[in-house]
């Protein structure tokens, strides 16, 4: 693909099904972040898919799906503050901040070298609202900077559904909404997450079809989940517990 641009047709759409501007500062934004991807993933594994059709459609429009309730959670809010924790190759929340330079996003990875790339990306787009970091969700959630302080999270294929609630509602403020777009048929993981909702201080809030299912070229569900109250202080849990026993009545098979 050297010295040929990347085409951008899916984004495009993406974008139109919106309303959205394709102006040549977002053209020229998604363009340069798809080629860092491209090179990046031949060095690290940013993402297990290598073509590029199937990495605009299932990672790009994918993101950008989820825009109609990116903006309604941070409808009124000024400064708007998001988290996308386990990030990996800034998914959702690199094409996020292209559309939405005036939210403030973290990006949260546990992994340097994604990190690194994050870094990268973020210097040459000039992507003043998004900061990287690397670290993992069980320690940050505990810094008073980040604990409570965000009014969206997003988790891309992070864990099951319990524990990515345990990862991601403690950073929430009450009233804030986490994001979890996931497969389909998952109606036995929402109800072993019931239990683990109930100790976080969480609600569903829906269960849906994430929009743009034709550009993206797969059925997902979007899975929104509201914090009613604050986290209490002892979750997330230690490292690497949430994720090898998560809350609720359910042991994983295996």
């Amino acid at each position: 693909m050297s010295g040929e641009p990347l085409d951008l047709e899916f984004v495009q759409q993406a974008l139109g099904r919106w309303g959205e501007a394709f102006t040549p500062e977002r053209e020229r934004a998604f363009r340069q972040y798809g080629q860092l991807l491209l090179q990046w993933n031949r060095q690290i594994n940013l993402t297990g898919l290598d073509e590029w059709s199937a990495i605009q459609r299932r990672l790009l429009v994918e993101s950008l799906a989820l825009l109609p309730r990116v903006d309604r959670a941070c409808e009124r809010k000024t400064p708007c503050r998001m988290i996308d924790v386990g990030t990996g190759a800034g998914i959702p929340g690199i094409p996020i901040a292209v559309v939405r330079p005036s939210l403030m996003i973290t990006l949260l990875d546990a992994t340097k070298k994604k990190i690194r790339f994050l870094e990268t990306v973020v210097q040459q787009l000039r992507l003043a609202n998004v900061v990287p970091i690397h670290e993992r969700a069980e320690v940050l959630a505990h810094q008073p900077a980040h604990r409570g302080r965000y009014h969206l999270a997003t988790a891309r294929a992070l864990a099951h559904l319990a524990t990515a609630c345990e990862l991601t509602l403690p950073f929430l403020a009450p009233g804030g909404l986490a994001l979890f777009p996931k497969g389909t048929g998952i109606e036995q993981e929402l109800a072993e997450s019931q239990p683990a909702l109930a100790l976080l201080g969480g609600e569903l809030l829906a269960v849906e079809p994430l929009p743009l299912a034709d550009l993206v070229g797969t059925a997902t569900t979007l899975v929104v989940v509201r914090a009613v109250r604050p986290c209490p202080p002892m979750y997330p849990r230690r490292p690497g517990v949430p994720a090898k026993r998560p809350l609720g009545e359910f042991t994983r098979k295996e």
